[in-house]
């Protein structure tokens, strides 16, 4: 399913405009990771898309259709949220990921709804926490918790706001994989909000690089490079190549 976000703008108020005429495309198949400064409007884009806030203009449509005309049962069938904060009620592990297929659950919970469960548990390295009480668990724990039950949703369209923010390296590192991974398999479409320029040239295929609430450029890993950083973050730094990866090493 293709994502298509047309001329979209948000303003918590009149006089503070955040998102400002934010265009591009996000294919199937693809990880599309968003970067820039804090508080350039990357977390509030998502949140217009995702329908959390309402922008003030702008399309955002899946497969031609626009978010606005699907009710919420709907979207939540095409679009899949990681938010950074991860509030959880009290409850296992295993019926907090279970919580994700609650867009497809009609009248009771059934057998294909707790395999798919079992599988992200495992995929996600989880099984052993699964009866454990989410609450109790660490941040970094919470957070891969929060992207099981994203993942367990099963839907064409993923939104993960820096889902990788209080994660070890080991764990930064798995998650991003997996991600990737199933994006080509299952040929879903991710939008990606991440600080780490390194991690996003290991998984992402296109870069949305934003400035001053406005896209500065869209492209492959060759849009990562001195000028774009310089400009984007004003930071100089080098970007070379090391084995089968681009680094950024701010100078």
């Amino acid at each position: 399913m293709s994502l298509e976000v047309k001329d979209l703008h948000f303003a918590y108020n009149q006089n503070r405009e955040i998102v400002k005429g934010v265009s591009f495309n996000a294919k199937e198949g693809e990880c599309l990771a968003v970067v820039g400064v804090n508080g350039v409007g990357k977390t509030t884009m998502l949140k217009c898309i995702n329908r959390i806030l309402s922008p003030t203009s702008g399309e955002i449509l899946l497969n031609g259709q626009s978010v606005r005309s699907m009710d919420g049962t709907t979207l939540a069938q095409h679009i899949g949220y990681v938010p950074q904060g991860c509030d959880f009620a009290d409850a296992s592990v295993f019926d907090t990921v279970l919580l994700g297929r609650k867009p497809f659950i009609k009248w009771d919970v059934t057998h294909k709804d707790l395999e798919i469960v079992q599988q992200v548990l495992h995929r996600m390295n989880l099984e052993d926490y699964a009866n454990r009480n989410v609450n109790a668990l660490s941040g970094g724990e919470r957070q891969k918790v929060s992207i099981a039950r994203a993942l367990a949703q099963q839907t064409p369209i993923l939104l993960f706001d820096e889902p990788t923010s209080n994660l070890d390296i080991k764990n930064q590192l798995d998650v991003l994989d997996i991600t990737r991974h199933i994006v080509k398999e299952q040929n879903l479409t991710a939008i990606v909000t991440i600080h780490d320029l390194n991690l996003a040239l290991r998984f992402a295929d296109r870069f949305l690089l934003m400035r001053d609430g406005a896209v500065y450029g869209c492209g492959d890993y060759s849009i990562i490079n001195p000028e774009t950083i310089r400009d984007v973050y004003g930071v100089e730094a080098y970007v070379l190549e090391h084995g089968k990866h681009q680094v950024v090493i701010p100078n």
